[in-house]
């Protein structure tokens, strides 16, 4: 074929093309979903501080009732990023799906492996379902201290991302994985997620990471411990749920008050198992484990334990983030740590964004931008007001972050809260990790 006939036919095939992406698109336009909700940076009561927008004006919040024990899902129970309970291999493929009502069983009613420790893989909520991704566009009021947050289940354009999705080979697959849950080190040194185990302590971080992708059973790395991205993109969503930044009083308190290191070695994991995917108690006695807190399936997203994840670091007191393990999110570093630490090489600065007055307080401002949110400027909100949860930060230095408070944290406890003030080398019984996956198709 000569060449100006194979351009023509080049060119004829583009514009085809084109025509089905465009079709697919006002396809997705017309029966996809797009929630949104604004955060008024201003606004002290954390209620008032989120507004509805788009397909979610109208709808009713979700919130545990805690008088009768039963999670209230208002309008969100069939919303299109729940995520299901599974079992997962090694090789990041589903064994089977658990019942959500009970992770002891499979969904057709036989005996699962959820408390089987020799089994290889993990127990794990999957993201991600009937072929619908989660997207989400963070904008920024002008000031960066609100946002209008929005999320669909499709891409509407490029300013929408689903950096949850994105593998270890830069790829978007059709599901992400999170723990059900905390982090238990089996005898060959993999830290698990495996009902009826002793949670892991007292560990550096790069131990934990070490721990997490022992997990992979060859040089990828589709596990790891947490990450940046999938706590950012699921914090939205409980936001975007309960129309309120007080998640605790909306989905429970989580273990906050009176813990100590024998009652967190006693504890095992698996508390809340035959609860669905919703449970929560407005009491915080860490020394009644029923008081765990369980959000979209797993256990004590905050609470119980401090947990370490990886893509963000306090550097000198600047926040550096990263939201994929390869560079199509605009950072500079492949991977997350340089040499098993998290150092914060090559990631990206969110800038002024310092931490001020004292080195531990309630936060009263978020700094937004589309890599994320995270605290800002003097800490002087407190425990019923603004974000409801704390920060403890050290701005000398490379800081590497915990999340969610623990048994010891008191009221401060939330999704929110976080500890900027630790090195990577430091180790405790009330900070520990939990494992993530992102398979490779």
């Amino acid at each position: 074929m000569a060449a100006r006939e194979r351009l023509a036919t080049d060119e004829t095939l583009r514009g085809v093309l084109g025509a089905v992406e465009r079709v697919a698109q006002a396809i997705n336009r017309d029966s996809g979903n797009i929630y949104g909700f604004h955060i008024d940076g201003a606004e002290s009561d954390p209620a008032a501080k989120v507004t509805y927008l788009k397909d979610a004006q109208g709808l009713t919040p979700a919130k545990m009732n805690y008088t009768t024990g039963v999670f209230d899902y208002g309008s969100w129970e069939d919303a299109f990023f729940m995520p299901r309970p599974c079992m997962l291999k090694s090789d990041g493929n589903v064994d089977y799906y658990l019942d959500p009502d009970n992770y002891a069983k499979k969904e057709d009613g036989s005996s699962s492996d959820v408390a089987d420790i020799n089994y290889g893989g993990n127990a794990m909520m999957e993201w991600g379902q009937n072929g619908k991704k989660i997207w989400m566009k963070i904008q920024p009021d002008s000031n960066h201290l609100g946002a209008s947050v929005f999320i669909a289940d499709y891409q509407v354009d490029a300013t929408y991302h689903d950096w949850s999705f994105h593998n270890c080979q830069g790829v978007s697959v059709d599901h992400f994985y999170t723990p059900i849950f905390n982090g238990a080190k089996d005898s060959n040194n993999k830290l698990r997620s495996i009902s009826g185990q002793q949670v892991s302590n007292k560990t550096t971080a790069n131990q934990e990471i070490a721990y997490a992708r022992a997990n992979n059973p060859g040089s990828n790395v589709l596990w790891d411990i947490e990450h940046y991205s999938d706590i950012t993109l699921i914090n939205m969503l409980l936001i975007l749920m309960a129309k309120t930044v007080d998640l605790p009083t909306a989905f429970g308190q989580g273990l906050r008050d009176s813990g100590s290191e024998a009652i967190n070695n006693a504890f095992r994991t698996g508390v809340h198992n035959t609860k669905g995917l919703f449970y929560g108690t407005n009491s915080g006695a860490a020394a009644t484990y029923s008081n765990a807190v369980k959000v979209f399936g797993m256990e004590n997203w905050w609470g119980f334990q401090w947990r370490r994840y990886v893509g963000h670091v306090l550097l000198d007191g600047v926040h550096k983030v990263k939201n994929t393990y390869l560079t199509e999110d605009g950072s500079t570093a492949t991977d997350y740590v340089v040499n098993g630490e998290p150092t914060g090489a090559g990631f990206k600065s969110i800038p002024a964004t310092v931490l001020s007055g004292t080195s531990g307080n309630y936060i009263k401002y978020e700094w937004f931008d589309d890599d994320g949110m995270v605290p800002c400027g003097e800490l002087t909100g407190s425990d019923t007001t603004y974000y409801c949860d704390g920060v403890w930060y050290n701005n000398s230095g490379v800081r590497v972050p915990c999340r969610g408070g623990g048994s010891v944290s008191g009221a401060g406890v939330g999704a929110f809260y976080l500890s900027l003030y630790s090195a990577a080398s430091y180790s405790g019984w009330y900070v520990g990790a939990a494992v993530s996956c992102k398979p490779l198709a």
